[in-house]
């Protein structure tokens, strides 16, 4: 490594801040000179700022150097990555360094050093042509980025250089991330751990809204997303589904519920599935009238969909963003039909759902109740299972999801979710990051 005094003054005391146990990770992390340094735990322990200072800090220390720090998407380069660089450095662009903000985005040192931030979202071989110093990779765990990964640690060729990988991540279940740096790993492996809770700069009662928002540390979810933990996301997609809970017969009349919308999942061979849904005076929401048919014509679905208008009252209609000429369709055929804002997320679908199906620990009340007569969304809530032995984001082969994905359209616009960007495959979750 070339010997140099530090770009910015203070920058390797300024960690500390994330303490668990005795050991104080992101710090810890940020001094590691381990081949593949890991840095994982819940949300919001400074994963991208740990990136961040650590990148900036060894350009200015080593000139000359070029270094690599990824993003799973475009989007989250340019909303996560490039937002961490202006609060931790921002007063000195412009002076200390400058950076593009158009792709390919790259940081330029008056030293010669260089920073390129990128996204693995593209073939991998397309992340970059020259040989490098190391590479960060934030957020490994999100998607499918163990090729860029391999290729990338193979682009460590620049001389005159200390090598390294350096990756961060919230588990997502146990895939190629867990086996190759927990299970069995890697040679050069350190991994380094903390918990949401361990960050003292944490948002007022945001560990006490998160867990009423997974329904406390019995949903998997809350586990994975705030303790850290490598679960294996087998059997039940909602545990928390009890009949004696969530079915009940309809206690309020429908014409009383406020907001009432329909999903929509097309089906060719597989089913077409609408669900009718409301709002009551507690905002639970109240699913309260299905249709299912295998191999519908559009022509059918509509006729459906006008007996829900007219019989259920149904106001607008939510549908799969993925079926983009049927929706073109609809509206021409006088629909107010909008596309779900999930982007067909299949972990942001799963936690909407599941924290409607959650009971709340205060008014031991769950977000929603389900009429018995929508036989087929109790059996797919009930029968919807996780794939094994692979990531998370699948679900098993041959296991209907049709009528969930039309209630978890609707769900989607009564929960604020913010519409998808392009290319997102994941939910980011970002609080506190410090």
């Amino acid at each position: 490594m070339v010997a140099a005094e530090p770009y910015v003054a203070g920058t390797t005391t300024d960690f500390g801040l994330i303490q668990h146990g005795e050991s104080y990770p992101q710090r810890d992390f940020f001094n590691s000179e381990a081949d593949y340094p890991l840095y994982y735990g819940g949300v919001g322990i400074g994963k991208t700022r740990a990136l961040v200072v650590d990148f900036f800090d060894y350009a200015g220390r080593c000139p000359g150097s070029r270094q690599i720090i990824t993003e799973p998407t475009w989007g989250m380069v340019r909303d996560v990555l490039v937002p961490t660089i202006e609060d931790c450095y921002g007063p000195q662009e412009g002076v200390g360094f400058s950076m593009t903000r158009q792709p390919p985005i790259d940081v330029r040192f008056p030293n010669g050093s260089e920073i390129w931030l990128r996204s693995t979202d593209v073939r991998p071989e397309r992340v970059l042509g020259s040989n490098v110093a190391r590479v960060g990779m934030d957020e490994i765990t999100l998607g499918h980025q163990e090729q860029s990964f391999d290729y990338l640690a193979g682009r460590l060729r620049q001389e005159g250089f200390f090598h390294q990988v350096k990756c961060t991540g919230t588990p997502k279940g146990r895939n190629w991330v867990w086996k190759r740096f927990i299970d069995a790993p890697m040679p050069g492996v350190h991994v380094y751990f903390a918990e949401t809770a361990d960050n003292p700069k944490l948002p007022p009662n945001y560990m006490q809204r998160m867990l009423a928002t997974y329904g406390g540390w019995d949903n998997p979810l809350a586990r994975q997303e705030l303790a850290g933990q490598w679960l294996q996301m087998t059997g039940q997609v909602f545990p928390q589904f009890s009949r004696a809970i969530h079915v009940r017969e309809t206690d309020v009349a429908w014409k009383t519920l406020k907001n009432r919308l329909g999903g929509i999942d097309f089906g060719g061979v597989s089913p077409t599935a609408l669900i009718a849904c409301g709002l009551d005076s507690g905002d639970r929401a109240r699913a309260y009238a299905e249709w299912y048919k295998r191999q519908a014509t559009l022509d059918e679905t509509m006729s459906a969909m006008a007996h829900f208008q007219v019989e259920w009252g149904v106001e607008k209609w939510i549908a799969d963003p993925s079926g983009k000429k049927e929706i073109d369709l609809l509206r021409k055929a006088g629909f107010k039909v909008s596309p779900a804002k999930h982007g067909n997320r299949i972990m942001l679908r799963v936690q909407i759902l599941g924290a409607r199906l959650n009971v709340h620990p205060a008014a031991k009340l769950p977000g929603m109740y389900i009429s018995p007569y929508c036989h087929n969304l109790i059996m797919e809530i009930e029968t919807l299972t996780w794939k094994p032995d692979v990531d998370v984001d699948q679900f098993e082969r041959g296991a209907p999801d049709h009528a969930v994905d039309a209630l978890t359209n609707v769900l989607t616009e009564y929960d604020g979710v913010r519409a998808a960007r392009k290319g997102l495959t994941e939910p980011v979750l970002v609080y506190g990051d410090y």
